[in-house]
Protein backbone atom coordinates (compact mmCIF):
# COMPACT_ATOMS: atom_id res chain seq x y z
CA UNK A 1 0.00 0.00 0.00
CA UNK A 2 1.50 3.44 -1.11
CA UNK A 3 1.35 6.43 1.37
CA UNK A 4 2.07 9.87 0.79
CA UNK A 5 5.51 9.94 2.16
CA UNK A 6 6.65 6.81 -0.59
CA UNK A 7 6.00 9.08 -3.40
CA UNK A 8 7.98 11.58 -5.04
CA UNK A 9 6.60 14.67 -5.72
CA UNK A 10 8.82 15.80 -8.19
CA UNK A 11 7.58 12.79 -10.44
CA UNK A 12 4.15 13.53 -10.04
CA UNK A 13 4.64 17.81 -10.45
CA UNK A 14 6.64 16.56 -14.23
CA UNK A 15 3.87 14.68 -14.84
CA UNK A 16 1.59 17.16 -14.35
CA UNK A 17 3.30 19.61 -16.69
CA UNK A 18 3.66 17.36 -19.25
CA UNK A 19 0.22 16.75 -19.48
CA UNK A 20 -0.47 20.18 -19.62
CA UNK A 21 1.81 20.95 -22.41
CA UNK A 22 0.89 17.26 -23.99
CA UNK A 23 4.49 16.91 -24.87
CA UNK A 24 7.42 15.94 -23.37
CA UNK A 25 9.65 19.44 -25.22
CA UNK A 26 7.42 21.16 -23.44
CA UNK A 27 7.18 19.84 -19.82
CA UNK A 28 10.94 20.16 -20.30
CA UNK A 29 11.37 24.07 -21.04
CA UNK A 30 8.70 24.41 -17.71
CA UNK A 31 10.76 22.51 -15.35
CA UNK A 32 14.10 23.04 -16.74
CA UNK A 33 15.05 19.88 -17.00
CA UNK A 34 16.23 17.89 -20.18
CA UNK A 35 13.96 15.58 -22.50
CA UNK A 36 15.94 12.51 -21.09
CA UNK A 37 15.81 13.04 -17.42
CA UNK A 38 12.12 14.32 -17.13
CA UNK A 39 10.96 10.82 -19.18
CA UNK A 40 13.15 8.84 -17.28
CA UNK A 41 11.39 10.41 -14.25
CA UNK A 42 7.88 9.85 -16.23
CA UNK A 43 8.81 6.24 -16.15
CA UNK A 44 9.60 6.27 -12.71
CA UNK A 45 5.84 7.17 -11.90
CA UNK A 46 4.48 4.97 -13.85
CA UNK A 47 6.34 2.22 -12.24
CA UNK A 48 5.05 3.07 -8.97
CA UNK A 49 2.13 3.13 -9.74
CA UNK A 50 1.67 0.29 -12.50
CA UNK A 51 0.06 1.84 -14.62
CA UNK A 52 0.82 3.31 -17.98
CA UNK A 53 0.21 7.48 -18.18
CA UNK A 54 0.94 8.71 -21.65
CA UNK A 55 0.87 6.89 -24.77
CA UNK A 56 2.12 8.19 -28.40
CA UNK A 57 0.27 9.94 -30.69
CA UNK A 58 0.70 11.39 -34.43
CA UNK A 59 0.51 14.62 -33.15
CA UNK A 60 2.49 13.79 -29.41
CA UNK A 61 2.36 12.58 -26.02
CA UNK A 62 -1.81 11.25 -25.28
CA UNK A 63 -2.88 10.63 -21.78
CA UNK A 64 -4.28 6.95 -21.67
CA UNK A 65 -7.62 6.77 -19.32
CA UNK A 66 -5.47 6.45 -16.43
CA UNK A 67 -3.26 9.15 -17.44
CA UNK A 68 -6.54 11.41 -17.69
CA UNK A 69 -7.26 10.37 -14.40
CA UNK A 70 -4.69 11.13 -12.63
CA UNK A 71 -4.16 14.53 -14.15
CA UNK A 72 -7.36 15.40 -13.14
CA UNK A 73 -6.48 15.28 -9.71
CA UNK A 74 -3.23 16.88 -9.69
CA UNK A 75 -4.51 19.43 -11.40
CA UNK A 76 -6.51 20.31 -8.34
CA UNK A 77 -3.63 19.45 -6.40
CA UNK A 78 -1.44 21.57 -7.94
CA UNK A 79 -3.76 24.16 -8.41
CA UNK A 80 -4.15 24.63 -4.93
CA UNK A 81 -0.95 24.10 -3.63
CA UNK A 82 0.27 27.50 -6.09
CA UNK A 83 -2.20 29.26 -3.85
CA UNK A 84 -0.93 28.14 -1.02
CA UNK A 85 2.82 29.09 -2.07
CA UNK A 86 1.45 32.46 -2.92
CA UNK A 87 -0.08 33.31 0.64
CA UNK A 88 2.69 32.42 2.33
CA UNK A 89 5.33 33.78 -0.31
CA UNK A 90 6.39 37.80 -1.48
CA UNK A 91 6.26 36.19 -5.50
CA UNK A 92 3.47 36.68 -7.79
CA UNK A 93 3.29 32.74 -8.13
CA UNK A 94 -0.18 32.37 -10.11
CA UNK A 95 -0.86 28.94 -11.67
CA UNK A 96 -4.68 28.57 -10.51
CA UNK A 97 -8.09 29.28 -11.66
CA UNK A 98 -9.76 32.63 -10.53
CA UNK A 99 -13.93 31.88 -9.71
CA UNK A 100 -15.67 35.07 -9.98
CA UNK A 101 -19.28 34.96 -8.66
CA UNK A 102 -21.55 37.41 -10.27
CA UNK A 103 -24.74 38.36 -8.99
CA UNK A 104 -27.89 37.70 -10.55
CA UNK A 105 -29.47 41.30 -11.15
CA UNK A 106 -29.63 43.81 -13.86
CA UNK A 107 -26.03 44.67 -13.30
CA UNK A 108 -25.39 41.42 -14.81
CA UNK A 109 -24.11 42.46 -18.28
CA UNK A 110 -21.78 44.98 -16.94
CA UNK A 111 -20.12 42.74 -14.15
CA UNK A 112 -19.61 40.19 -17.04
CA UNK A 113 -18.10 42.81 -18.94
CA UNK A 114 -15.96 43.84 -16.24
CA UNK A 115 -14.84 40.16 -15.50
CA UNK A 116 -14.02 39.68 -19.51
CA UNK A 117 -11.61 42.72 -18.73
CA UNK A 118 -10.10 40.76 -15.56
CA UNK A 119 -9.55 37.89 -18.20
CA UNK A 120 -7.15 40.10 -19.56
CA UNK A 121 -5.48 41.03 -16.71
CA UNK A 122 -4.86 37.65 -15.34
CA UNK A 123 -4.31 35.58 -18.39
CA UNK A 124 -0.53 35.39 -17.57
CA UNK A 125 -1.23 34.00 -14.56
CA UNK A 126 -4.48 31.25 -15.10
CA UNK A 127 -8.12 31.13 -16.37
CA UNK A 128 -10.92 32.46 -15.24
CA UNK A 129 -14.08 31.27 -14.53
CA UNK A 130 -17.63 32.72 -13.61
CA UNK A 131 -20.35 31.21 -11.09
CA UNK A 132 -23.64 32.71 -11.06
CA UNK A 133 -24.88 33.82 -7.58
CA UNK A 134 -28.57 34.20 -7.06
CA UNK A 135 -28.86 36.21 -4.44
CA UNK A 136 -26.52 38.49 -2.23
CA UNK A 137 -26.66 36.45 0.86
CA UNK A 138 -25.73 33.34 -1.29
CA UNK A 139 -22.92 35.47 -2.63
CA UNK A 140 -21.39 35.92 0.65
CA UNK A 141 -21.61 32.36 1.84
CA UNK A 142 -19.65 31.36 -1.25
CA UNK A 143 -16.84 33.80 -1.06
CA UNK A 144 -16.41 33.38 2.98
CA UNK A 145 -16.14 29.21 2.49
CA UNK A 146 -13.78 30.21 0.14
CA UNK A 147 -16.07 28.63 -3.08
CA UNK A 148 -15.25 31.67 -5.12
CA UNK A 149 -12.01 34.17 -5.29
CA UNK A 150 -14.13 37.40 -5.72
CA UNK A 151 -17.68 39.16 -5.90
CA UNK A 152 -19.45 41.65 -8.05
CA UNK A 153 -22.47 42.76 -6.12
CA UNK A 154 -25.18 45.66 -5.65
CA UNK A 155 -24.44 45.25 -2.24
CA UNK A 156 -21.73 46.19 -0.31
CA UNK A 157 -20.80 43.25 2.29
CA UNK A 158 -21.35 43.48 6.27
CA UNK A 159 -19.00 40.90 7.17
CA UNK A 160 -15.24 42.65 8.63
CA UNK A 161 -13.39 39.77 7.23
CA UNK A 162 -14.89 41.38 3.07
CA UNK A 163 -13.25 44.17 2.00
CA UNK A 164 -14.79 46.05 -1.02
CA UNK A 165 -14.86 48.69 -3.65
CA UNK A 166 -16.82 50.73 -5.58
CA UNK A 167 -16.29 49.78 -9.90
CA UNK A 168 -18.27 52.64 -10.43
CA UNK A 169 -21.95 53.53 -10.72
CA UNK A 170 -24.62 52.80 -13.86
CA UNK A 171 -26.97 54.68 -15.13
CA UNK A 172 -30.95 52.47 -14.98
CA UNK A 173 -32.24 53.20 -18.16
CA UNK A 174 -36.03 52.03 -19.74
CA UNK A 175 -36.52 50.76 -22.98
CA UNK A 176 -39.12 49.75 -25.25
CA UNK A 177 -39.13 49.01 -29.24
CA UNK A 178 -38.29 51.64 -31.71
CA UNK A 179 -42.01 51.56 -33.17
CA UNK A 180 -43.77 51.59 -29.33
CA UNK A 181 -41.17 54.18 -28.61
CA UNK A 182 -42.57 56.55 -32.06
CA UNK A 183 -46.07 56.39 -31.41
CA UNK A 184 -45.69 58.66 -27.96
CA UNK A 185 -45.49 61.95 -27.99
CA UNK A 186 -43.62 61.65 -24.23
CA UNK A 187 -41.93 59.19 -23.32
CA UNK A 188 -43.19 58.88 -19.27
CA UNK A 189 -46.61 58.06 -21.18
CA UNK A 190 -45.36 54.73 -22.14
CA UNK A 191 -44.03 54.00 -18.87
CA UNK A 192 -47.69 54.34 -17.79
CA UNK A 193 -49.45 53.06 -20.11
CA UNK A 194 -47.69 50.10 -21.34
CA UNK A 195 -47.41 47.04 -19.57
CA UNK A 196 -44.33 47.25 -16.87
CA UNK A 197 -42.16 44.24 -16.54
CA UNK A 198 -40.43 44.34 -13.79
CA UNK A 199 -37.08 41.48 -12.50
CA UNK A 200 -38.66 39.04 -10.42
CA UNK A 201 -34.40 38.10 -9.34
CA UNK A 202 -33.90 41.29 -6.91
CA UNK A 203 -37.05 42.87 -5.27
CA UNK A 204 -34.63 45.28 -3.53
CA UNK A 205 -34.00 46.66 -7.13
CA UNK A 206 -37.53 46.62 -8.16
CA UNK A 207 -38.61 49.03 -4.87
CA UNK A 208 -36.25 51.06 -5.98
CA UNK A 209 -37.54 51.81 -9.49
CA UNK A 210 -40.93 52.41 -8.60
CA UNK A 211 -39.80 55.51 -5.78
CA UNK A 212 -37.77 56.85 -8.86
CA UNK A 213 -40.93 56.34 -10.93
CA UNK A 214 -43.60 57.97 -8.18
CA UNK A 215 -40.82 60.55 -7.62
CA UNK A 216 -41.68 61.80 -11.30
CA UNK A 217 -45.54 61.32 -10.75
CA UNK A 218 -45.35 57.89 -12.84
CA UNK A 219 -47.20 54.67 -11.48
CA UNK A 220 -47.92 52.12 -14.24
CA UNK A 221 -51.60 51.02 -14.99
CA UNK A 222 -50.20 47.12 -15.30
CA UNK A 223 -47.36 45.01 -14.10
CA UNK A 224 -45.64 41.83 -15.41
CA UNK A 225 -42.88 39.90 -13.68
CA UNK A 226 -40.37 36.80 -15.06
CA UNK A 227 -38.04 35.26 -14.00
CA UNK A 228 -36.63 35.07 -17.02
CA UNK A 229 -34.79 38.35 -18.34
CA UNK A 230 -34.68 37.24 -22.36
CA UNK A 231 -38.46 36.54 -22.09
CA UNK A 232 -38.98 40.06 -21.08
CA UNK A 233 -36.35 41.32 -23.59
CA UNK A 234 -38.33 39.54 -26.22
CA UNK A 235 -41.43 40.74 -25.35
CA UNK A 236 -40.02 44.19 -24.73
CA UNK A 237 -38.60 44.33 -28.38
CA UNK A 238 -41.93 42.78 -29.40
CA UNK A 239 -43.53 46.50 -28.32
CA UNK A 240 -45.30 44.22 -26.13
CA UNK A 241 -43.92 45.87 -22.84
CA UNK A 242 -41.66 48.25 -21.15
CA UNK A 243 -38.30 47.23 -19.18
CA UNK A 244 -35.52 48.42 -17.01
CA UNK A 245 -31.72 47.62 -17.30
CA UNK A 246 -28.14 48.71 -16.91
CA UNK A 247 -26.98 51.11 -19.04
CA UNK A 248 -23.75 49.44 -20.62
CA UNK A 249 -21.01 51.61 -22.47
CA UNK A 250 -19.84 48.38 -23.87
CA UNK A 251 -23.48 47.78 -26.01
CA UNK A 252 -26.00 49.32 -28.43
CA UNK A 253 -29.22 48.00 -27.63
CA UNK A 254 -30.60 46.65 -31.42
CA UNK A 255 -34.62 46.71 -31.89
CA UNK A 256 -34.64 48.70 -29.16
CA UNK A 257 -35.37 52.25 -27.77
CA UNK A 258 -33.48 53.66 -24.64
CA UNK A 259 -34.44 56.68 -22.54
CA UNK A 260 -34.36 58.17 -19.03
CA UNK A 261 -36.89 60.48 -17.01
CA UNK A 262 -35.52 63.77 -16.02
CA UNK A 263 -33.69 62.76 -13.34
CA UNK A 264 -30.97 60.44 -14.10
CA UNK A 265 -31.63 56.74 -11.50
CA UNK A 266 -28.17 55.55 -10.86
CA UNK A 267 -26.71 52.76 -8.87
CA UNK A 268 -23.73 52.13 -7.84
CA UNK A 269 -21.58 48.15 -8.45
CA UNK A 270 -19.24 46.79 -6.31
CA UNK A 271 -16.47 44.04 -6.78
CA UNK A 272 -16.03 41.93 -3.29
CA UNK A 273 -12.86 39.38 -1.78
CA UNK A 274 -11.66 38.79 1.07
CA UNK A 275 -8.53 40.79 3.37
CA UNK A 276 -6.75 37.69 4.07
CA UNK A 277 -5.92 36.84 -0.01
CA UNK A 278 -5.06 41.08 -0.63
CA UNK A 279 -1.39 39.38 -1.32
CA UNK A 280 -2.79 36.83 -4.08
CA UNK A 281 -1.73 37.77 -7.72
CA UNK A 282 -5.72 37.19 -8.75
CA UNK A 283 -6.41 40.02 -5.75
CA UNK A 284 -3.79 42.28 -7.14
CA UNK A 285 -4.88 42.33 -10.51
CA UNK A 286 -8.03 42.98 -9.36
CA UNK A 287 -7.40 45.86 -7.40
CA UNK A 288 -5.39 47.10 -10.18
CA UNK A 289 -8.49 46.69 -12.44
CA UNK A 290 -10.64 48.96 -9.83
CA UNK A 291 -8.22 51.57 -10.91
CA UNK A 292 -9.59 51.99 -14.68
CA UNK A 293 -12.42 53.54 -16.04
CA UNK A 294 -15.40 51.35 -16.65
CA UNK A 295 -16.33 53.71 -19.85
CA UNK A 296 -12.40 53.28 -21.12
CA UNK A 297 -11.83 49.61 -21.25
CA UNK A 298 -13.24 48.71 -25.18
CA UNK A 299 -9.91 49.93 -26.34
CA UNK A 300 -8.50 46.61 -24.28
CA UNK A 301 -10.34 44.32 -25.91
CA UNK A 302 -8.28 44.27 -28.90
CA UNK A 303 -5.06 43.00 -28.26
CA UNK A 304 -5.43 39.70 -30.19
CA UNK A 305 -1.86 38.36 -29.32
CA UNK A 306 -2.27 38.32 -25.67
CA UNK A 307 -4.07 34.83 -25.23
CA UNK A 308 -1.63 32.96 -27.53
CA UNK A 309 1.41 34.26 -25.56
CA UNK A 310 -0.40 33.72 -22.39
CA UNK A 311 -0.51 29.95 -23.51
CA UNK A 312 2.31 29.65 -24.58
CA UNK A 313 1.66 28.43 -27.52
CA UNK A 314 4.56 27.49 -29.99
CA UNK A 315 5.48 29.22 -32.95
CA UNK A 316 5.29 26.08 -35.43
CA UNK A 317 1.58 26.01 -34.75
CA UNK A 318 1.09 29.30 -36.01
CA UNK A 319 0.45 31.27 -39.56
Amino acid sequence: MHRLKDINWNHLYAFYEVAKAQSLQGGAEVLKLSPSTLSEQLKKLESRFNKKLFKRGSKGLLLTNEGAALFEHSKIMFEEGSRVLEKFSDNDIGGYPVNIGIEESISYDLAVDFASQYWDSYAPFGTVNTVRQIEHETLIYNLVNDNIDWAVSLRKPKRKQLDFAEIDSFEVIFACSIELYDKFKNKEDILINIPFAETSIDKNINKIIYQHLAKHGVRPKEKIHSDHPKFIQNLCQRGRCVMFMAKNPLNLYPNLKVFSLKEVLRLPLYVIWKRKEENLISIKKLKELIQTKFSNLPDRYEDIELQIEASDVSDDLLK
